[in-house]
Protein backbone atom coordinates (compact mmCIF):
# COMPACT_ATOMS: atom_id res chain seq x y z
CA UNK A 1 0.00 0.00 0.00
CA UNK A 2 2.84 2.37 0.91
CA UNK A 3 4.54 1.66 -2.41
CA UNK A 4 1.36 2.49 -4.36
CA UNK A 5 1.04 5.83 -2.49
CA UNK A 6 4.61 6.73 -3.44
CA UNK A 7 3.94 5.95 -7.10
CA UNK A 8 0.74 8.00 -7.07
CA UNK A 9 2.53 10.88 -5.33
CA UNK A 10 5.43 10.89 -7.84
CA UNK A 11 3.05 10.63 -10.80
CA UNK A 12 0.96 13.54 -9.46
CA UNK A 13 4.07 15.72 -9.08
CA UNK A 14 5.22 14.83 -12.61
CA UNK A 15 1.81 15.65 -14.11
CA UNK A 16 1.63 18.97 -12.23
CA UNK A 17 5.16 19.91 -13.33
CA UNK A 18 4.42 19.10 -16.97
CA UNK A 19 1.12 21.02 -16.83
CA UNK A 20 2.89 24.03 -15.27
CA UNK A 21 5.51 23.99 -18.02
CA UNK A 22 2.84 23.90 -20.73
CA UNK A 23 0.86 26.72 -19.09
CA UNK A 24 3.99 28.85 -18.70
CA UNK A 25 5.08 28.42 -22.32
CA UNK A 26 1.66 29.19 -23.78
CA UNK A 27 0.36 31.87 -21.44
CA UNK A 28 3.08 33.47 -19.30
CA UNK A 29 6.05 33.58 -21.71
CA UNK A 30 4.17 35.54 -24.41
CA UNK A 31 3.31 38.17 -21.79
CA UNK A 32 7.01 38.54 -20.95
CA UNK A 33 7.95 38.80 -24.64
CA UNK A 34 5.44 41.38 -25.85
CA UNK A 35 7.59 42.92 -28.60
CA UNK A 36 6.44 40.13 -30.94
CA UNK A 37 9.86 38.66 -31.64
CA UNK A 38 10.92 35.12 -30.89
CA UNK A 39 14.42 36.13 -29.86
CA UNK A 40 13.84 38.97 -27.43
CA UNK A 41 15.58 41.39 -29.82
CA UNK A 42 13.66 44.38 -31.15
CA UNK A 43 11.53 44.01 -34.25
CA UNK A 44 12.92 45.24 -37.55
CA UNK A 45 12.03 48.91 -37.96
CA UNK A 46 11.67 50.52 -41.38
CA UNK A 47 13.62 53.54 -40.08
CA UNK A 48 15.92 54.22 -37.14
CA UNK A 49 16.73 57.81 -36.17
CA UNK A 50 19.24 59.52 -33.89
CA UNK A 51 21.80 56.71 -34.24
CA UNK A 52 25.37 57.20 -32.98
CA UNK A 53 28.36 55.19 -34.17
CA UNK A 54 31.85 55.00 -32.68
CA UNK A 55 34.74 53.08 -34.23
CA UNK A 56 37.65 52.61 -31.83
CA UNK A 57 40.94 51.57 -33.43
CA UNK A 58 44.04 50.47 -31.51
CA UNK A 59 46.68 52.73 -33.11
CA UNK A 60 44.48 55.28 -34.89
CA UNK A 61 42.18 58.06 -33.69
CA UNK A 62 38.67 57.03 -32.72
CA UNK A 63 35.96 58.08 -35.19
CA UNK A 64 32.46 59.29 -34.25
CA UNK A 65 29.22 59.85 -36.15
CA UNK A 66 26.19 61.20 -34.33
CA UNK A 67 22.52 61.77 -35.02
CA UNK A 68 22.19 59.98 -38.34
CA UNK A 69 19.28 57.93 -39.64
CA UNK A 70 18.84 54.63 -41.45
CA UNK A 71 16.00 53.98 -43.90
CA UNK A 72 14.25 51.34 -46.03
CA UNK A 73 14.52 48.54 -43.45
CA UNK A 74 18.33 48.79 -43.50
CA UNK A 75 18.38 49.23 -39.74
CA UNK A 76 20.79 46.55 -38.53
CA UNK A 77 24.11 47.31 -36.83
CA UNK A 78 25.96 46.21 -39.97
CA UNK A 79 23.86 48.60 -42.08
CA UNK A 80 24.89 51.51 -39.84
CA UNK A 81 28.56 50.55 -40.10
CA UNK A 82 28.40 50.21 -43.89
CA UNK A 83 26.63 53.59 -44.10
CA UNK A 84 29.61 55.41 -42.57
CA UNK A 85 32.64 53.17 -43.18
CA UNK A 86 34.32 50.97 -45.75
CA UNK A 87 33.77 47.42 -44.48
CA UNK A 88 35.24 44.08 -45.51
CA UNK A 89 33.47 40.88 -44.50
CA UNK A 90 34.31 37.19 -44.38
CA UNK A 91 31.33 34.98 -45.07
CA UNK A 92 30.65 31.73 -43.26
CA UNK A 93 27.77 29.27 -43.36
CA UNK A 94 26.09 30.96 -40.38
CA UNK A 95 26.70 34.60 -41.34
CA UNK A 96 29.33 37.26 -41.97
CA UNK A 97 32.22 38.47 -39.83
CA UNK A 98 33.64 42.01 -40.00
CA UNK A 99 37.37 41.68 -40.69
CA UNK A 100 38.22 45.25 -41.72
CA UNK A 101 36.82 48.70 -41.01
CA UNK A 102 38.22 51.56 -43.12
CA UNK A 103 41.17 49.38 -44.12
CA UNK A 104 42.10 48.41 -40.56
CA UNK A 105 42.12 44.63 -40.25
CA UNK A 106 41.64 42.87 -36.96
CA UNK A 107 39.21 41.24 -34.62
CA UNK A 108 36.21 43.53 -34.25
CA UNK A 109 33.47 43.39 -31.62
CA UNK A 110 30.52 45.71 -31.16
CA UNK A 111 28.34 46.93 -28.34
CA UNK A 112 24.90 48.55 -28.45
CA UNK A 113 24.14 51.04 -25.68
CA UNK A 114 27.18 49.77 -23.78
CA UNK A 115 26.15 46.11 -23.82
CA UNK A 116 27.79 43.29 -25.77
CA UNK A 117 25.17 42.23 -28.30
CA UNK A 118 25.99 38.54 -28.63
CA UNK A 119 24.58 38.18 -32.16
CA UNK A 120 25.92 38.96 -35.60
CA UNK A 121 25.85 42.60 -36.68
CA UNK A 122 23.48 41.81 -39.55
CA UNK A 123 21.00 40.26 -37.12
CA UNK A 124 20.83 43.00 -34.47
CA UNK A 125 18.16 45.55 -35.41
CA UNK A 126 18.44 49.06 -34.05
CA UNK A 127 15.91 51.21 -32.24
CA UNK A 128 15.73 55.00 -32.32
CA UNK A 129 18.58 56.56 -30.32
CA UNK A 130 20.82 53.50 -30.15
CA UNK A 131 24.54 54.00 -29.64
CA UNK A 132 26.81 51.54 -31.49
CA UNK A 133 30.45 51.11 -30.48
CA UNK A 134 32.81 49.03 -32.63
CA UNK A 135 36.12 48.16 -31.03
CA UNK A 136 39.20 46.45 -32.42
CA UNK A 137 40.50 43.99 -29.86
CA UNK A 138 43.95 42.54 -29.55
CA UNK A 139 44.15 38.78 -29.50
Amino acid sequence: MKKNLKIIFVATIAICSFTGLILFSFFIFPLLNQDGSNTGRPNLLSEAHNISLTVEYVNYPTEYWENFSLYEYNTAVLDALEEKCEVELSFFSNGALVVSINGVFGDWVYYVNGLFAGVGAADYYLNHGDNIHWKRVNV
